[in-house]
Protein backbone atom coordinates (compact mmCIF):
# COMPACT_ATOMS: atom_id res chain seq x y z
CA UNK A 1 0.00 0.00 0.00
CA UNK A 2 2.43 2.72 1.12
CA UNK A 3 5.66 1.16 2.28
CA UNK A 4 8.10 2.87 -0.11
CA UNK A 5 11.54 1.45 0.66
CA UNK A 6 10.20 -1.31 2.90
CA UNK A 7 9.78 -4.80 1.47
CA UNK A 8 7.42 -7.40 2.95
CA UNK A 9 10.33 -9.17 4.62
CA UNK A 10 11.66 -5.90 6.09
CA UNK A 11 8.37 -5.21 7.87
CA UNK A 12 8.11 -8.78 9.09
CA UNK A 13 11.66 -8.59 10.49
CA UNK A 14 10.88 -5.28 12.21
CA UNK A 15 7.74 -6.75 13.76
CA UNK A 16 9.62 -9.79 15.07
CA UNK A 17 12.39 -7.60 16.49
CA UNK A 18 9.79 -5.36 18.15
CA UNK A 19 8.12 -8.45 19.63
CA UNK A 20 11.51 -9.27 21.14
CA UNK A 21 11.41 -5.92 22.98
CA UNK A 22 13.67 -4.09 20.55
CA UNK A 23 12.71 -0.44 21.07
CA UNK A 24 14.43 0.78 17.91
CA UNK A 25 12.42 -1.67 15.80
CA UNK A 26 9.14 -0.49 17.32
CA UNK A 27 10.28 3.09 16.76
CA UNK A 28 10.76 2.33 13.05
CA UNK A 29 7.30 0.77 12.84
CA UNK A 30 5.86 3.78 14.64
CA UNK A 31 7.52 6.15 12.16
CA UNK A 32 6.37 4.04 9.23
CA UNK A 33 2.69 3.95 10.17
CA UNK A 34 2.07 6.99 12.37
CA UNK A 35 1.23 9.60 9.74
CA UNK A 36 -0.95 7.18 7.77
CA UNK A 37 -2.97 6.24 10.85
CA UNK A 38 -3.17 9.85 12.05
CA UNK A 39 -4.43 10.88 8.62
CA UNK A 40 -7.11 8.19 8.76
CA UNK A 41 -8.16 9.10 12.31
CA UNK A 42 -8.27 12.84 11.64
CA UNK A 43 -10.58 12.35 8.67
CA UNK A 44 -12.84 10.36 10.96
CA UNK A 45 -13.04 12.81 13.88
CA UNK A 46 -12.12 16.16 12.23
CA UNK A 47 -10.38 17.35 15.39
CA UNK A 48 -6.59 17.61 15.59
CA UNK A 49 -6.16 17.11 19.33
CA UNK A 50 -8.54 14.16 19.53
CA UNK A 51 -6.97 12.65 16.41
CA UNK A 52 -3.53 12.77 18.04
CA UNK A 53 -4.88 11.30 21.28
CA UNK A 54 -6.72 8.50 19.47
CA UNK A 55 -3.67 7.71 17.34
CA UNK A 56 -1.39 7.67 20.39
CA UNK A 57 -3.79 5.40 22.28
CA UNK A 58 -3.96 3.10 19.26
CA UNK A 59 -0.18 2.79 19.07
CA UNK A 60 0.03 2.22 22.81
CA UNK A 61 -2.34 -0.73 22.36
CA UNK A 62 -0.21 -1.94 19.47
CA UNK A 63 2.82 -1.86 21.77
CA UNK A 64 1.06 -3.56 24.67
CA UNK A 65 -0.47 -6.31 22.52
CA UNK A 66 2.41 -6.87 20.13
CA UNK A 67 3.18 -10.27 21.65
CA UNK A 68 -0.28 -11.47 20.59
CA UNK A 69 0.13 -10.47 16.95
CA UNK A 70 0.62 -13.34 14.50
CA UNK A 71 2.08 -12.71 11.05
CA UNK A 72 -0.15 -14.23 8.38
CA UNK A 73 -0.28 -12.76 4.86
CA UNK A 74 2.23 -10.12 3.82
CA UNK A 75 2.64 -6.56 5.11
CA UNK A 76 -1.12 -6.01 5.29
CA UNK A 77 -1.21 -8.57 8.07
CA UNK A 78 0.43 -6.02 10.34
CA UNK A 79 -1.01 -2.81 8.88
CA UNK A 80 -4.48 -4.37 8.93
CA UNK A 81 -4.00 -5.18 12.60
CA UNK A 82 -3.00 -1.58 13.33
CA UNK A 83 -5.98 -0.21 11.40
CA UNK A 84 -8.30 -2.57 13.26
CA UNK A 85 -7.03 -1.17 16.56
CA UNK A 86 -7.27 2.41 15.27
CA UNK A 87 -10.82 1.83 13.98
CA UNK A 88 -11.89 0.39 17.34
CA UNK A 89 -10.33 3.38 19.06
CA UNK A 90 -12.19 5.80 16.77
CA UNK A 91 -15.49 4.06 17.52
CA UNK A 92 -14.72 4.22 21.24
CA UNK A 93 -14.19 7.96 20.83
CA UNK A 94 -17.58 8.35 19.16
CA UNK A 95 -19.19 6.47 22.03
CA UNK A 96 -17.47 8.56 24.69
CA UNK A 97 -17.07 11.89 22.84
CA UNK A 98 -15.83 14.51 25.37
CA UNK A 99 -15.10 11.78 27.95
CA UNK A 100 -12.42 10.28 25.70
CA UNK A 101 -8.96 10.54 27.31
CA UNK A 102 -5.36 10.02 26.35
CA UNK A 103 -4.23 6.96 28.32
CA UNK A 104 -0.48 6.77 27.75
CA UNK A 105 1.22 5.50 30.88
CA UNK A 106 4.18 3.67 29.36
CA UNK A 107 7.48 5.58 29.75
CA UNK A 108 9.02 3.80 26.73
CA UNK A 109 6.11 4.87 24.56
CA UNK A 110 6.21 8.49 25.76
CA UNK A 111 9.70 8.83 24.34
CA UNK A 112 8.32 8.34 20.83
CA UNK A 113 6.13 11.41 21.25
CA UNK A 114 3.91 12.66 18.45
CA UNK A 115 4.41 14.78 15.39
CA UNK A 116 2.50 18.06 15.67
CA UNK A 117 3.73 19.14 12.24
CA UNK A 118 2.10 16.14 10.56
CA UNK A 119 -1.20 16.83 12.36
CA UNK A 120 -1.12 20.49 11.37
CA UNK A 121 -0.43 19.61 7.72
CA UNK A 122 -3.33 17.15 7.64
CA UNK A 123 -5.68 19.67 9.25
CA UNK A 124 -4.63 22.42 6.82
CA UNK A 125 -5.07 20.13 3.82
CA UNK A 126 -8.61 19.17 4.81
CA UNK A 127 -9.56 22.72 5.83
CA UNK A 128 -8.48 23.90 2.38
CA UNK A 129 -10.53 21.20 0.68
CA UNK A 130 -14.09 22.33 1.38
CA UNK A 131 -15.62 19.48 -0.60
CA UNK A 132 -13.71 16.93 1.46
CA UNK A 133 -14.87 18.67 4.64
CA UNK A 134 -18.52 18.52 3.52
CA UNK A 135 -18.10 14.88 2.51
CA UNK A 136 -16.57 13.93 5.86
CA UNK A 137 -19.35 15.63 7.79
CA UNK A 138 -21.94 13.81 5.69
CA UNK A 139 -20.22 10.47 6.26
CA UNK A 140 -20.36 11.08 10.03
CA UNK A 141 -24.17 10.93 9.80
CA UNK A 142 -23.99 7.27 8.76
CA UNK A 143 -23.88 4.18 10.98
CA UNK A 144 -20.39 3.56 12.42
CA UNK A 145 -19.91 0.40 10.34
CA UNK A 146 -20.78 2.32 7.17
CA UNK A 147 -18.33 5.06 8.13
CA UNK A 148 -15.61 2.47 8.70
CA UNK A 149 -16.14 0.89 5.30
CA UNK A 150 -16.29 4.12 3.30
CA UNK A 151 -13.16 5.54 4.93
CA UNK A 152 -11.17 2.34 4.56
CA UNK A 153 -12.32 1.75 0.99
CA UNK A 154 -12.26 5.21 -0.55
CA UNK A 155 -9.78 7.15 1.57
CA UNK A 156 -7.32 4.38 2.50
CA UNK A 157 -7.77 2.57 -0.84
CA UNK A 158 -8.18 -0.86 0.76
CA UNK A 159 -9.74 -3.85 -0.94
CA UNK A 160 -12.94 -5.45 0.31
CA UNK A 161 -10.87 -8.43 1.42
CA UNK A 162 -8.63 -6.20 3.54
CA UNK A 163 -11.62 -4.35 5.01
CA UNK A 164 -13.31 -7.64 5.88
CA UNK A 165 -10.23 -8.65 7.88
CA UNK A 166 -10.15 -5.34 9.76
CA UNK A 167 -13.86 -5.36 10.59
CA UNK A 168 -14.21 -9.12 11.16
CA UNK A 169 -16.97 -9.33 8.55
CA UNK A 170 -17.15 -11.63 5.54
CA UNK A 171 -16.36 -10.00 2.23
CA UNK A 172 -19.88 -10.29 0.81
CA UNK A 173 -21.31 -8.51 3.85
CA UNK A 174 -18.78 -5.69 3.46
CA UNK A 175 -19.79 -5.30 -0.20
CA UNK A 176 -23.49 -5.10 0.72
CA UNK A 177 -22.79 -2.59 3.49
CA UNK A 178 -20.65 -0.53 1.12
CA UNK A 179 -23.49 -0.31 -1.41
CA UNK A 180 -25.97 0.73 1.30
CA UNK A 181 -23.51 3.25 2.71
CA UNK A 182 -23.03 4.90 -0.68
CA UNK A 183 -26.78 5.06 -1.23
CA UNK A 184 -27.38 6.66 2.18
CA UNK A 185 -24.47 9.06 1.68
CA UNK A 186 -25.87 10.13 -1.69
CA UNK A 187 -29.24 10.88 -0.05
CA UNK A 188 -27.60 12.92 2.71
CA UNK A 189 -25.56 14.96 0.24
CA UNK A 190 -28.64 15.59 -1.92
CA UNK A 191 -30.59 16.87 1.11
CA UNK A 192 -27.67 19.06 2.18
CA UNK A 193 -27.36 20.48 -1.34
CA UNK A 194 -31.10 21.13 -1.50
CA UNK A 195 -31.05 22.90 1.87
CA UNK A 196 -28.06 24.98 0.79
CA UNK A 197 -29.67 26.07 -2.46
CA UNK A 198 -32.90 26.83 -0.66
CA UNK A 199 -31.10 29.32 1.55
CA UNK A 200 -29.54 31.26 -1.31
Amino acid sequence: MYYNKYMDTDIEVLVKRAQNKNRDAFGELFDLYYDKVLNYVFRRVLNTEYAKDITSNAFLKVLKNLDQFEWRNGPFSFSGWIFKIATNEVNQYFRKQNRYKLTIDDPDFKELGDNNKIAEEIEKKIDNDKYLLVLNKAIRQLKPIYQDILHLKYFEDMSYEEISQILNKNESTVRVYSKRAKEELKSILEVDASNFLGNI
